[in-house]
């Protein structure tokens, strides 16, 4: 697991790991301005049995799934504690009847096994350092019928505020498809769902 503890939270983005007062209102923002990326994602992965996401964030997507798919298993990974918190407490009435373990961690603290049935990384590729070994990663813990599915965003070119190499060439989406590729994946679908977001959806091959 990456030891985001030891980063102290003053030099990290709210973006990248959502803190203290200000860190609330974020995830706040982060919650309604998503909306529309979470009711896409929903409607990509089928009704799922086991399900991973990367970067949860305030949980909405998670909540989402519980509700609206059951399904018997959901995990997830956030580097912001604050986050962690907050989803905690979103999915806590789905505990009873569904497998819950969201923990503090980066890309690089993904469980070691699976399968999982779904996989979602929403707006969170821009912060993996090396994404040729997450993706490899996920792809081992994907299902062979499973999706993964990533909401990207545009980035402009030279950005140095963002840890990916891929997303700091100005062509995130072009890299992230040809890393994924890579890995093992086939691009299934590919779709806009705003200005700056792409919704890109991948199976095993």
């Amino acid at each position: 697991m990456a030891n985001v503890a030891a980063m102290p939270n003053r030099n990290i983005s709210q973006a990248m790991r959502p803190h203290g007062r200000v860190g609330r209102i974020f995830g706040w923002l982060m919650g309604r301005l998503n909306k529309p990326a979470y009711r896409w994602t929903l409607a990509q992965i089928g009704k799922p049995r086991s399900v991973l996401e990367i970067g949860f964030g305030t949980g909405h997507l998670l909540k989402m799934i519980a509700r609206q798919r059951k399904p018997a298993r959901i995990v997830g990974v956030d580097p912001s504690e604050l986050m962690v918190e907050t989803a905690a407490k979103r999915l806590k009435p789905f505990r009873k009847k569904i497998e819950i373990d969201l923990k503090r961690g980066d890309d690089t603290a993904l469980p070691a096994q699976g399968p999982f049935d779904a996989i979602a990384a929403l707006h969170s590729f821009q912060f993996w350092e090396h994404p040729g070994t997450t993706l490899a990663h996920i792809h081992a813990l994907l299902a062979p019928e499973g999706r993964f599915v990533m909401v990207l965003r545009v980035h402009p070119r030279g950005r140095k505020d963002i840890p990916n190499p891929l997303s700091r060439t100005g062509n995130e989406v072009g890299q992230a498809i040809a890393a994924a590729q890579q890995a093992g994946f086939t691009l299934h679908s590919m779709e806009g769902l705003s200005k700056t977001s792409q919704g890109l959806v991948f199976g095993r091959g």
